[in-house]
């Protein structure tokens, strides 16, 4: 049986937020950056005073990554985005690789090389009874390709410290997979299965994730009130207990990277109880077992020569 821990888990901040998504934390700045898909806005928070600005976005934002040459690359349910975080400014980069009426990107983040990985929530406008799923894409600065096969509701990306495994969940299907990982050329293996998770109940599973330096996945469990943390064979090595119902992902951040910061979600609950579940979309600290790895950067393909 897996050891079951109790951490001291603070508080960081009361944010009431519908969808808490994305932690990541900013080397540089000593920043938390965090968003709120479905109110839909990004976040820049300091841990040290608590002081947290906010920008709206025209649209549900799924994830996002720092960009290389500075400013962010986000990925709204309408596109592809290059946002400016100190003008505010969005630059649309490329269309979605799908039915924006049907789908919207959900969680994503950035291979070793740079490129960007980003998968779908099926999450139609109107009522629709076709397929509700698609494939998680890459998106390199040029095209998006088509990565693994279709899910509901992609979660869990992450890759091993040596970039050779990739992660990934659907969280319909309570299933985290991996595959071998190629980060010179981004070629991807079969999916074997890495674990399977039970509870969280009807739309509850493994959400967001995050690898340590040990090769460790931790993973939020929406709707069980916990983190779990797999070692790299998929044995579940422990449940780390958090107060919110709802957590959505973990990142590791801090001067050594040994904090974990946990997003949390409240929209399951209906609008007028939520006031009664206050740690249900706050955002949350604690000690990390194992110190983790900095998050990576997008770093679009150079143009190709006209030459």
């Amino acid at each position: 049986m897996p050891s079951v821990r109790h951490p001291d888990v603070q508080r960081l901040l009361a944010a009431q937020a519908l969808n808490g998504e994305c932690p990541r934390w900013n080397v540089q700045e000593r920043r938390l950056y965090w968003a709120d898909m479905r109110a839909p806005s990004l976040h820049r928070l300091d841990p040290a005073t608590g002081e947290n600005q906010a920008w709206s976005m025209p649209d549900w934002i799924g994830c996002y990554a720092f960009h290389a040459d500075g400013g962010l690359v986000a990925a709204l349910r309408g596109g592809f985005y290059h946002f400016d975080c100190s003008t505010g400014a969005l630059r649309r980069l490329a269309d979605p690789p799908y039915d924006a009426q049907r789908f919207c990107f959900n969680d994503g983040g950035c291979d070793p090389a740079g490129r960007f990985l980003v998968g779908p929530l099926f999450a139609p406008r109107r009522a629709d009874t076709r397929s509700g799923e698609a494939p998680v894409w890459r998106y390199d600065g040029r095209r998006w390709t088509p990565v693994t096969q279709p899910v509901a509701v992609s979660n869990g990306l992450a890759w091993s410290p040596d970039g050779r495994t990739l992660y990934h969940a659907d969280t319909r299907r309570k299933t985290i997979w991996a595959r071998d990982y190629a980060p010179e050329t981004a070629e991807v293996g079969p999916a074997r299965v890495f674990a399977e998770v039970e509870g969280g109940g009807a739309i509850g599973g493994p959400d967001g994730a995050a690898v340590d330096r040990d090769g460790f996945y931790l993973c939020a469990l929406f709707g069980e009130g916990c983190l779990l943390r797999f070692d790299p064979t998929g044995r579940l090595e422990r449940r780390i207990p958090v107060p919110p119902r709802y957590p959505t992902m973990p990142a590791f951040g801090g001067d050594g990277l040994d904090r974990i910061f946990v997003t949390s979600a409240s929209f399951p609950i209906p609008a007028h109880e939520r006031a009664s579940h206050p740690a249900d979309g706050a955002l949350f600290v604690l000690e990390a077992p194992v110190p983790g790895l900095p998050p990576t950067s997008f770093q679009p393909l150079p143009e190709r020569s006209s030459a």
